[in-house]
């Protein structure tokens, strides 16, 4: 049986922080379906609007959660695919310049990829291709014994009977430091009302090319979604693994939770909602506002994570690359 989420509460700028974490979005995505199921009257209410607001939007073509507009409620509640995986190819070519860039300027070998090199040694994997480039069939001796004669035949019989002139016949990767710090990359969710719904896709796309690149310069990224809310002295935070070290990037999900508008403004609007009910808390119907406070206590209270600021369009977000990868370099100079 599935614990129950742990609340941790702190104070924050005469404000009360409660945060909780999931180690992974499928426990997230069940977190908040058991929740909604029992909610204060008030919190029950928000759900309600939350809802109405939803069929009037969809109703006149709204631009809200992005384009095209949701036909229905029902579009909107099993919303679990990314809808412009086509802007990786307008985003990646500008990101991309800013990774080339930033690798020509570092001169250590902090970023250099893992080259690939052979050795005589028996480190790393044997290379059967390398061999077969001098491969020859092993002479019997005139003056072999009869032992060795059998020996001989034994290993005709088992395809043995071949030698290489390789020497290096073993394969590694040369500059590939276990010491390299890991990074944990935070994101915060969403926008606040004002923001048009297409212009909430930039930055998850823009977290996961940077994962990508770090990623293949051998440095371990992990990665945590907040989908929080600040409203009275409350501040409320959902954050999400979405990414573990050890694990490769499902872009998808990452996606979905990080930069979705169809996502974050329905179900992500649900997820405050079941949030604040767990806290104990009455959520306003305007269900609060993004600011500043969300990040800035999540990241008092959590040790060794770089924040990727929230971008609306494709140059903030490569801007944010630009200083993510800037912050990643003083960190490991400074170990």
């Amino acid at each position: 049986m599935d614990k129950d989420p742990i609340i941790h509460t702190h104070s924050y700028q005469k404000t009360r922080f409660q945060y909780v974490r999931f180690a992974s979005p499928g426990g997230y995505h069940s977190f908040v379906q058991k929740q909604s199921q029992k909610l204060f009257i008030g919190n029950q209410q928000s759900l309600e609007n939350i809802v109405k607001n939803a069929k009037d939007r969809i109703r006149t073509s709204s631009d809200w959660y992005g384009n095209p507009s949701p036909n229905s409620i029902r579009d909107l509640e099993e919303h679990h695919y990314f809808g412009k995986m086509e802007l990786l190819e307008v985003i990646a070519p500008k990101i991309k310049k800013e990774l080339t860039r930033y690798t020509d300027l570092v001169q250590e070998s902090l970023l250099k990829r893992p080259q690939l090199s052979a050795n005589s040694k028996g480190l790393g994997v044997f290379s059967f291709d390398r061999a077969m480039m001098g491969l020859y069939k092993i002479p019997l001796s005139k003056n072999a014994s009869p032992l060795e004669k059998y020996t001989h035949g034994l290993k005709i019989e088992l395809g043995k009977d071949k030698a290489t002139t390789v020497k290096n016949t073993h394969l590694y990767f040369e500059n590939k430091s276990a010491s390299k710090p890991t990074l944990t990359l935070t994101v915060l969710a969403g926008a606040n009302a004002n923001t048009k719904g297409d212009a909430l896709y930039y930055v998850g796309i823009a977290v996961a090319l940077l994962t990508e690149y770090l990623e293949s310069c051998h440095i371990a990224v992990a990665i945590d979604v907040l989908i929080g809310t600040s409203f009275g002295v409350h501040t409320l935070v959902s954050a999400i693994r979405v990414k573990r070290f050890e694990d490769p990037l499902d872009t998808n999900q990452l996606l979905v939770l990080a930069s979705d508008p169809r996502y974050f403004r329905f179900n992500g609007f649900k997820g405050l909602i079941a949030l604040s009910d767990y806290c104990g808390v009455n959520i306003p119907d305007t269900l609060g506002k993004i600011d500043d406070r969300i990040t800035s206590a999540y990241m008092e209270y959590t040790a060794n994570t770089l924040l990727f600021n929230q971008s609306y369009s494709i140059d903030r977000a490569v801007k944010e690359v630009s200083r993510i990868l800037l912050e990643y370099t003083k960190k490991v100079k400074t170990r």
